[in-house]
């Protein structure tokens, strides 16, 4: 959605004192430059855009703008504005009150960017574990699994053959089955040679499901030691 704010817009902050020029739009702020010179992201609801200006305030904006997009044209020192603040500077006491400001203004919006970045953890996290396959995403749509005990246990030595036996095939079903919710195209499963026990034991498995085909991977790239599960 195009926002309804432009580079060079003066507005002012609908929850709090103050206000300045538009110097960046993303999707999520609208970046608004104090008196300060700093940048504050605001959330677009809170500015209020001021009424369009004529004449010298028009003229005012427009270079303004055109100096933030980086043109790099001199504010003139005769616009107005420019020479009453270097006439009538600001007393201590009005200072001290605007830097008070502008840190309650950034405390706030820090606060906002945490939360935001919060969220997006949890949307993030959530989305792995919804499909565990994205960690052994090679393609779109396609993942490769290596079932070596080693590669899913921190102590594959403290495991007895029955034990890390287990633990292969539970990691190789809860993969088929994000295969299927999440409609992967395509698996490849490392479950090297030994004495064969595993890769037996997941074809079986493999023969009970419908709508794939598996077959064993390139030797040239493999060996013998991995299966290619094809889905839909």
């Amino acid at each position: 959605m195009k926002s309804k704010f432009e580079i060079g817009d003066k507005v002012k902050f609908l929850n709090q004192v103050g206000g300045g020029i538009v110097t960046r739009i993303t999707d999520d702020f609208v970046f608004v430059q104090d008196d300060t010179g700093f940048d504050l992201p605001m959330q677009p609801e809170e500015l209020i855009r001021m009424a369009d200006q004529q004449g010298a305030g028009k003229m005012f904006n427009a270079t303004m703008e055109e100096h933030l997009k980086g043109k790099g044209t001199p504010l003139p020192s005769s616009l107005p504005g420019a020479k009453a603040k270097a006439e009538i500077p600001m007393t201590p006491e009005e200072e001290i009150k605007q830097l008070k400001n502008q840190i309650a203004n950034l405390k706030d919006q820090i606060a906002k960017l945490k939360k935001q970045l919060s969220n997006v953890q949890q949307q993030n996290s959530r989305t792995l574990t919804d499909n565990i396959l994205l960690q052994h995403e090679t393609a779109r749509g396609e993942a490769e699994v290596d079932l070596h005990i080693d590669m899913l246990s921190e102590r594959p030595a403290d495991l007895t053959p029955h034990e890390a036996f287990e633990i292969q095939m539970h990691y190789f079903r809860l993969c088929m089955n994000h295969a299927f919710n999440n409609k992967m195209k395509k698996v490849t499963f490392i479950h090297g040679v030994g004495k064969g026990i595993l890769k037996d034991e997941i074809y079986k498995e493999l023969k009970e499901y419908d709508n794939i085909h598996f077959f064993e991977a390139p030797m040239s790239k493999y060996g013998v030691g991995a299966t290619e599960v094809y889905f839909g």
